[in-house]
């Protein structure tokens, strides 16, 4: 989600390929568990494609990579301080607009009662909604002072850590870039933050990743090590316990490391499909509970009136609500790059205060008639 001008692929499609993954989970194993089997979260967090939380975890260090790659290359404190000033716009709007839809998906009755969801959906958008909810929700409290009974889409539990998180990113940066050792204070930050088994760690570890990316990228045994994290993370990954948060970090950053120094690892996530799910990656992150809580919930309402069967007809929505969340993540993508437009301009906008408030030049003196 940085606004540099260098992109590098394999960050989008770790990006992408997180969102997938967060979708797979949210639908087969955190909401609509065609049986027992599939409702072990405990047993489905060792398959990666259904462990919705380290997928948020390499989401965040992704976001520490990409919002610090490129001031940590060029020093360049403007840069950083447009994407700083722009970051609340860039994740506010659409943020902001999933929950309208949401809002207006609950009054209109398309988000049904509480009392008529399947669980665990029956736990959340249980409130009436209201346009001083949407707006104090959606504007503020996503960020300041998240509440699960007043979300209007549960997955925005973790917008909080991404803004709080960026600002963290902006903040080290501008202090400790110029420091002979910033590595090793960007190591023992991130490994501070681990043993408090703080989210806040991953961000900081998506710095230290880039600032060994851009320094050892070249080294010819670059990609070597990179395969061994990444054989690393995933041994760690299959005896993960999902109540310890120390785990999930290790795991994140073994895996996106490992991804950014291993050049053949790297190349599966630089192809048109990773660059598609990278390009609708917040949308898609964004749609998909407002899916699950009209498209799923009622279509398994409607198999249910011609007869079908609880577990067959989970099997079925759920298979169908992937690819429907797909199309509304494109829908949305308008919204997504009208965010981008507006966080840049919003941020040029505001360094140029500062250039324009600065001390002018002295003017020459003109020369006596």
């Amino acid at each position: 989600m940085a606004d540099a001008a260098k992109r590098f692929r394999f960050l989008d499609g770790l990006r992408g390929w997180a969102a997938f993954s967060v979708l797979i989970y949210h639908v087969f194993t955190d909401g609509l568990p065609a049986n027992g089997f599939m409702a072990d979260r405990m047993l489905w967090s060792k398959a990666f494609l259904l462990n919705g939380t380290l997928a948020v975890c390499i989401f965040f260090v992704v976001s520490g990579f990409s919002l610090s790659i490129r001031y940590l290359e060029t020093g360049e404190a403007r840069g950083l301080a447009r994407i700083a000033a722009g970051r609340y716009l860039r994740l506010a709007i659409p943020i902001f607009a999933i929950c309208a839809i949401a809002f207006i998906l609950m009054v209109s009755g398309a988000i049904g009662p509480a009392s008529l969801r399947p669980a665990p959906l029956d736990r959340f958008l249980d409130f009436t909604p209201s346009l001083q909810s949407l707006f104090s929700f959606g504007l503020f409290k996503v960020f300041f002072a998240y509440s699960s009974a007043e979300t209007y889409v549960p997955p925005l539990w973790t917008m909080s850590y991404e803004f709080f998180g960026s600002f963290m990113v902006f903040g080290i940066l501008a202090v400790v870039r110029g420091w002979h050792a910033r590595v090793v204070a960007f190591a023992g930050l991130f490994l501070a933050f681990m043993v408090w088994q703080s989210y806040f760690a991953l961000f900081i570890g998506g710095i230290l990743i880039a600032d060994l990316f851009a320094k050892l990228d070249a080294w010819p045994a670059a990609s070597r090590y990179g395969a061994a994290l990444c054989v690393c993370g995933m041994i760690l990954g299959a005896s993960l316990a999902p109540w310890f948060n120390a785990v999930y970090i290790a795991v994140a950053m073994l895996l996106v490391a490992g991804v950014a120094f291993c050049r053949p690892i790297r190349r599966l996530f630089e192809n048109r499909l990773s660059d598609f799910l990278g390009w609708m990656s917040y949308p898609l992150y964004l749609v998909q509970a407002p899916v699950v809580y009209t498209f799923s919930v009622n279509a398994l309402h409607y198999l249910a009136g011609f007869g079908v069967a609880d577990e067959p007809a989970r099997w079925v929505v759920g298979a169908a609500s992937i690819p429907v969340a797909i199309l509304c993540a494109i829908a949305f993508c308008p919204v997504n790059d009208l965010a981008v437009k507006l966080s840049r301009k919003f941020g040029a906008g505001f360094v140029g205060l500062f250039d324009r408030a600065g001390p002018r030049p002295a003017q020459k003196a003109r020369p006596a008639s």
